[in-house]
């Protein structure tokens, strides 16, 4: 997932907000994954508020692994353009902001917390997204930076980069409704399907670990 410059759906717009401009509809999304025989899950939301260039969202999660969790409200606004219209291929460039409060928890040693992250993304033309968001503002501020490329339509590559931390990958569209994408970020491999029906997606991803592999399912609903 790279959601700095390419956010596009309720889960990845709860780790960059501003990606919320790019959802047209009311649109509810949920994840589960195992990692070491572990669950976590996360659901979220996001509704845009008609033509006001505002949109909201809220999401939660649970880590098993780390039994910690997090309740999260988001916001966003369209500054200038059309993010949707980038996405059909249309001329940009857009821009729009966002920002999101959360409150972390932890079951185990009841080490809580609240922070809030900002960020943008700024589209230029029918190919080219850039993003920056700034996480953990209060508690330890860390930016990072994203790219996003598309070729022909079919194909996207992205990159982030943040402090020590970097991701590259891509994603490629066979048919309309059918995805496939794979990404690393130097040390561990991921890839994944997506496939959409209707106003429906579903989607299974893997990262391969050092000696595991993760496993991802999620699957979202858009309302119109």
């Amino acid at each position: 997932m790279f959601p700095a410059a390419w956010s596009s759906d309720p889960i990845s717009c709860m780790a960059a907000p501003a990606g919320m401009g790019r959802i047209e509809f009311f649109e509810v999304s949920a994840t589960a994954g195992i990692s070491d025989n572990e669950p976590s899950g996360s659901v979220a939301a996001v509704m845009p508020l008609g033509l006001s260039g505002f949109h909201i969202g809220t999401g939660a999660g649970w880590d098993n692994v780390s039994r910690t969790g997090t309740a999260q409200m988001s916001g966003s606004y369209v500054v200038a353009g059309d993010p949707i219209g980038f996405m059909e291929g249309l001329f940009g460039p857009s821009i729009t902001t966002g920002l999101s409060a959360r409150y972390e928890f932890a079951d185990s040693t009841g080490d809580n917390s609240f922070d809030v992250d900002a960020g943008f993304q700024f589209s230029l033309f029918p190919s080219f997204s850039l993003g920056m968001i700034y996480t953990d503002i209060i508690e330890d501020r860390r930016l990072t930076t994203g790219f996003s490329h598309v070729f022909n339509r079919n194909l996207t590559a992205h990159f982030s980069l943040s402090e020590n931390y970097w991701q590259a990958g891509c994603e490629l569209m066979v048919r309309r409704s059918f995805r496939v994408y794979s990404g690393t970020d130097g040390d561990n491999v991921n890839a994944g399907v997506r496939l959409s029906r209707g106003k429906w997606n579903f989607g299974y991803g893997a990262e391969f670990l050092e000696n595991a592999v993760e496993h991802n399912i999620g699957i979202s609903r858009r309302f119109q």
